[in-house]
């Protein structure tokens, strides 16, 4: 039985792959959301937080044989935990890892931090508008102050709640559903009237290339923190190598 650990639109690419191939598998999720969305893909789906504590046994139970790994390139906690916990009870791990997509251009700068980002924006003016998501919100808010910031998220009572007691307004929130195109990430740059673009290194999938030809073509500053840098046992970048991967290792 493999483990997929999932939450990202790759993962259920890789569903349909392991559908159609039929192999034995689990597709994890931690969000009522994720859970909506792949069981459009797949009937094997659980909501389920793995932690330190219940990794193994959950494993042991489920007679997981191997984990394949398609979390968010910004889910490192989970990554970490998988390749430890698996190194631990003996069973093959794989990183499905997206493409890295950006070069040095003169519109972008790269950051290893939130912080980092916020120490560069401190003491430069105008409005920065946030498509790094709803979790990073509150610490954009604490460094910058929340009035000079504009914020793309999930259309989700549990996330505009949470912006709300973090003390944005309506004004302040684009809450959308990807995935965007270049014009409409233009439109809502424009819109918004932002001097200032901040995304995460996500990749293809994440929509990181039209938000880097929108801030191109609008001369715009797109500030990208970079992926955390983790150290995977193996890892693939397409679903054509991690078919011929699964069939070399013969996973069942």
């Amino acid at each position: 039985m493999i483990l997929l650990l999932g939450g990202t639109s790759e993962s259920l690419k890789i569903a349909d792959l392991l559908n159609q191939k039929r192999l034995s598998y689990l597709l994890s999720v931690v969000s009522d959301y994720g859970l909506k969305v792949a069981q459009k893909h797949s009937s094997h789906v659980i909501k389920q937080i793995l932690t330190e504590t219940n990794f193994q046994e959950f494993c042991q139970k489920n007679k997981i044989t191997y984990v394949l790994d398609a979390t968010h390139p910004f889910a490192r906690e989970i990554s970490q935990l998988a390749i430890h916990q698996t190194s631990e009870l003996g069973i093959p791990y794989l990183r499905f890892e997206r493409e890295s997509l950006y070069e040095n251009e003169s519109h972008l700068k790269a950051f290893d931090s939130v912080s980092a980002v916020c120490s560069y924006l401190k003491n430069r003016s105008g409005l920065v508008y946030l498509s790094t998501g709803s979790k990073t919100a509150g610490d954009f808010a604490t460094l910058l102050g929340v009035q000079r910031l504009h914020v793309r998220v999930l259309p989700t009572v549990k996330v505009l709640l949470a912006l709300t007691e973090i003390g944005f307004t309506a004004a302040q929130i684009d809450a959308l559903e990807g995935p965007f195109s270049q014009r409409l990430n233009e439109e809502l740059f424009l819109r918004a009237h932002a001097s200032w673009v901040v995304t995460k290194e996500s990749g293809r999938q994440g929509g990181f290339l039209e938000k880097l030809s929108a801030c191109q073509n609008l001369k715009l500053p797109c500030l990208i923190i970079r992926r955390p840098r983790i150290s995977y046992p193996v890892q693939v970048n397409s679903l054509k190598d991690l078919e011929l991967k699964l069939e070399a290792q013969n996973v069942r």
